[in-house]
């Protein structure tokens, strides 16, 4: 019997503990802009030998969302079969853990979760995407039963002076309060635009 992982609880988290969680957990350093459903999965402290042994531990926490794509349900009923709506659909944009990790609790047992916690709040499918360029081949994906639906196109970003990748909406953002050409906007801020790797897609229906 696995003792930490029968004594762990998901449930939803407000963005003032996601935040600082996500922040310095997962690769982007960044929440999402737009709606977010953030799910924190917690561990009895006593459980993880931790200094509080009266409290629970936030060992990991996923953000689903809506995706910035407004035509990926239209897209996703194409390519499955299955009749998508916008208000079915949600995308995880962000899934992270402590370090280091621990094999009692593997990601695949949270996610699971956090499937039965939204599918009972009216949401039918999830969308995710892996990106290679930071070595993500869509592993936890695969072990979680999503299925592999290609890649996206690929996008262009920019890259700043000290090598930091930007989005593209950084620069747009510039050009239209300073009233510029979004070219115009890259020389002044000092980018160099690059064309990046197409992320794969992954799905399921819960």
């Amino acid at each position: 019997m696995n003792t930490i992982l029968d004594s762990s609880e998901v449930r939803e988290v407000t963005i003032e503990i996601a935040r600082p969680f996500i922040e310095n957990w997962h690769y982007s350093r960044c929440v999402p802009t737009g709606k977010n459903i953030f799910l924190g999965w917690y561990v009895k402290s006593d459980a993880l030998r931790a200094d509080d042994l009266f409290g629970d531990t936030l060992y990991a926490i996923a953000d689903y969302g809506i995706g910035v794509n407004p035509y990926q349900a239209k897209f996703l009923s194409k390519q499955t079969g299955n009749q998508i709506t916008n208000e079915e659909l949600l995308e995880l944009k962000r899934l992270c853990r402590i370090e280091p990790k621990l094999k009692e609790l593997p990601l695949t047992a949270f996610l699971s979760r956090c499937h039965k916690l939204l599918n009972k709040q009216g949401y039918k499918y999830i969308v995710s995407f892996s990106d290679p360029m930071y070595g993500h081949n869509g592993g936890i994906y695969k072990a979680a039963n999503f299925t592999h639906l290609g890649v996206t196109n690929p996008e262009y970003h920019v890259v700043d002076n000290e090598g930091n990748i930007r989005h593209r909406r950084y620069y747009f953002r510039y050009a239209r309060r300073k009233d510029i050409s979004v070219a115009q906007a890259r020389i002044d801020l000092g980018l160099e635009r690059i064309k990046t790797q197409p992320k794969d897609r992954w799905f399921i229906a819960l």
